[in-house]
């Protein structure tokens, strides 16, 4: 289940991505400060260690957008659970940080400290010359700040899934634009040869982090050129060079049989039934993407009775909060085979 295509949040994000370069003490791409608690009020004493995701919360009691703010947060940390700590930090006194956690209950399943001496505030908030409460930073698995703002912009809920996939850089982004710039430049007067040079190079930076881009270039292809045969060898080049690789493997398998810009007449089936064959079977057992990809698939191609079964798996491991999601999916495929 997306609500957005993983390559429109990848290109949106290239596109705001030099935003962020202006330097301070602490910036993003920066190594993340410790933390100088006074003391851990809510959930286990916690340090920033390599191999985790974090995101340091900075809130008050008496801030209004800070508690309308909490609700995400809590949100987040049920959605991702172990791969992903939230930590709230505090200025206020302990005493009245324990009292405000208590009123909470479960609103406030986060990880809750308070701060000694405003000293992790200095740390990470005064550092990063930000003065605005509630205030994020989001710390990848190499320790490394990926981004600062508010809990209540889109491009923090955008950013998080991706950096917790391993498939965002901000540093990375900042030397990539350049090529961004130009191979959209390229695509705008057909120049497909300085396109796909920039493209390649763009994914030469970090297969990882930019292996989404190699769904662009297969858009153009069977888009832009109207090349379906140049577009098939490429897309099985992606299959090959990504094989281990879930997140591309769904994504090309969602994008032939979901793009609008994609004609009927071009989209591949065969091809997405690899790819998301391919992705389920790299992912994560607990992971209900596979199944749901897998279904998306045979929907799309008619085969009504494998989306439901297999969709319906989807929905029964998927985590309690994300059902929903799965279940108004499932009743649309049950109504499309009811109607025939």
């Amino acid at each position: 289940m997306r609500l957005r295509s993983p390559l429109a949040v990848l290109l949106t994000l290239a596109l705001t991505a030099t935003a962020f370069a202006q330097r301070r003490d602490l910036s993003v791409g920066d190594a993340a400060p410790g933390l100088n608690i006074e003391q851990w009020v809510k959930g286990p004493e916690t340090t920033i260690e390599n191999g985790r995701t974090y995101v340091v919360y900075f809130w008050a009691t008496h801030c209004t957008e800070c508690v309308k703010a909490m609700p995400v947060l809590t949100g987040l940390q049920d959605r991702y659970g172990d791969r992903l700590t939230i930590i709230g930090i505090s200025t206020e006194e302990s005493e009245v940080v324990e009292r405000f956690v208590t009123s909470q209950g479960s609103n406030m399943n986060i990880v809750v400290a308070a701060d000694r001496r405003r000293g992790t505030e200095r740390a990470w908030m005064g550092a990063a010359d930000v003065d605005d409460m509630p205030a994020v930073f989001i710390v990848d698995h190499r320790g490394q700040v990926q981004f600062i703002g508010s809990p209540l912009e889109e491009r923090f809920t955008s950013v998080l899934p991706l950096v917790l996939s391993k498939r965002y850089d901000a540093r990375l982004f900042e030397q990539a634009q350049p090529m961004i710039d130009a191979a959209r430049g390229a695509r705008k007067v057909r120049n497909w040869r300085m396109c796909f040079k920039m493209l390649d190079d763009i994914i030469k930076v970090d297969p990882t982090v930019f292996g989404l881009y190699t769904l662009e270039k297969l858009e153009i292809m069977l888009v832009d050129m109207n090349d379906a045969t140049q577009a098939s060898v490429y897309a099985n080049e992606i299959l090959e060079r990504y094989a281990d690789d879930a997140g591309v493997l769904a994504a090309l398998a969602e994008m032939i049989v979901t793009s609008p810009k994609i004609p009927d007449d071009k989209r591949d089936l065969d091809l997405a039934m690899r790819a998301a064959e391919a992705a389920a079977k790299v992912s994560d057992r607990n992971d209900p993407t596979g199944y749901s990809v897998q279904a998306l698939v045979h929907y799309h191609a008619g085969r009504m009775d494998k989306a439901i079964s297999l969709q319906r798996k989807a929905y029964f491991i998927a985590r309690p909060e994300d059902k929903p999601g799965f279940k108004r999916v499932l009743k649309s495929y049950q109504e499309a085979a009811t109607r025939g």
